[in-house]
């Protein structure tokens, strides 16, 4: 026999120890079933033993049309954009509580007329779920992008366009913007999202930077609402919040910019009209990278 290939007992331990490894990441709710058998197949792969003929069929990439290249400013040392496995790793990760804030970032006529196209279609607004569909974890209520396909279209030219000052200050490399997701969200007296992270699912696992752009009418008739942005730790395969965090207030006409690993929640608001008009708003989305 030959010398790399590997005894029936040991080929049996490895499998052994790769089926004990999938089943300890099989409490997480993050990973699915297809990620869950690739990274079996990785821990063979890096043991020796070839799984080619049996790895899954691997997601088919992205065909949407937003791809644009976004450079760092110079002199920086950023990291990579994250793979959704490369969470799976020997050692954790801590990533801090950093973040890009931004104020009047629109134009005052861009800003108000955000806040005009709020208030025009408040019949148009539905109520906001999460990719896991948890019962009591999030209330709010939110306008569909292609309700609004020209402001749409400037803001994410605006966002396109900041990118590059942002990257390097949240210290990651260049990555192209394969698209940029939007929606029109409105908080009214007692609404909430609970702690959560942007991109701990399959779906989600290509969001790179989270975006909040803060709007309300002057003068604020809200308190509450605040953004708290976690320390997170990743390590196999999840995403846990350390106590450390910090706070965003919201800002008319600001923007808050952060990396979408990072644990982080919206607090109560107290709107004690509890008016429409009177209540929270944002538009808020992610930039995703392109599939590997």
């Amino acid at each position: 026999m030959a010398h790399d290939i590997l005894s029936v007992d040991r080929l049996k331990q490895l499998t052994n120890l790769s089926i004990e490894t999938l089943e300890s990441l099989l409490k997480s709710p993050d990973i699915s079933s297809q990620q869950k058998a690739e990274i079996a197949f990785k821990i063979l792969e890096m043991v020796g033993v070839s799984p080619e003929n049996f790895k899954p069929s691997s997601i088919s990439p992205s065909t949407n049309g937003f791809s644009q290249p976004i450079q760092p400013s110079p002199k920086t040392e950023p990291v990579s954009a994250p793979d959704y496995q490369s969470v799976i790793q020997k050692e954790s990760l801590l990533l801090p509580a950093d973040y890009v804030f931004i104020e009047n970032f629109l134009s005052p006529e861009d800003n108000q007329k955000i806040l005009e196209i709020a208030l025009s279609q408040s019949d148009q607004f539905v109520g906001s779920t999460t990719t896991t569909q948890a019962v009591n974890y999030r209330q709010s209520s939110i306008l569909y992008a292609t309700l609004f396909p020209e402001f749409y279209n400037l803001m994410r030219n605006k966002l396109l366009q900041t990118c590059p000052e942002i990257l390097p200050k949240l210290n990651h490399k260049p990555f192209n913007v394969s698209q940029v997701e939007m929606q029109l969200t409105a908080h009214n007296d007692g609404c909430f999202y609970k702690i959560h992270n942007d991109s701990g699912s399959e779906k989600t696992y290509t969001r790179v930077i989270t975006y909040v752009y803060y709007f309300h009418q002057e003068p604020k008739q809200f308190s509450g609402g605040e953004l708290r942005l976690y320390e997170t730790e990743l390590k196999a395969g999840s995403a846990i919040s350390h106590n450390n965090y910090k706070t965003i207030e919201p800002r008319n006409n600001s923007i808050v910019f952060f990396d979408s690993r990072c644990k982080h929640e919206v607090m109560p608001v107290c709107c004690p009209s509890r008016q429409f008009e009177d209540g929270r708003f944002t538009l808020n989305g992610w930039l995703r990278r392109e599939e590997n």
